[in-house]
């Protein structure tokens, strides 16, 4: 599978995460949901969150990039624009500008390919 395809899928999975979340939190709920689509999504659930939390430990600024994923990505509210994450990831680590953003975060999502690749 060649690198670009690899981070597009790892950037969908990333894209419906809220959209899992939400599932999940449906299946719960219908008495007769399909129990293998919730474990389906507990799985998938499961796996973006200990891929992410793995980027924590990992280089100089993985931290950050950990920061940026959860908050564009796996927060319960999604943000409006690039400006409200950079205000929420602030009180986190030194400000950052939206040029070094858009860097880590398609650094992030890079790496997050890799490790989704490693797992599987």
């Amino acid at each position: 599978m060649e690198a670009n395809e690899q981070q597009n899928k790892a950037l969908k999975l990333l894209k419906e995460y809220r959209l899992v979340l939400w599932r999940k939190s449906a299946l719960e709920v219908i008495p007769d949901a399909n129990n293998k689509s919730l474990l389906i999504c507990l799985e998938r659930i499961r796996l973006t969150k200990e891929l992410v939390e793995s980027l924590k430990g990992n280089m100089r600024t993985g931290e950050k990039m950990f920061w940026i994923l959860h908050t564009t990505f796996m927060t319960e509210k999604q943000p409006g624009d690039v400006e409200e994450i950079l205000a929420d990831i602030a009180g986190k680590f030194e400000k950052i500008s939206r040029r070094t953003y858009f860097r880590l975060k398609k650094q992030a999502i890079k790496k997050f390919s890799e490790y989704q690749i490693s797992v599987k």
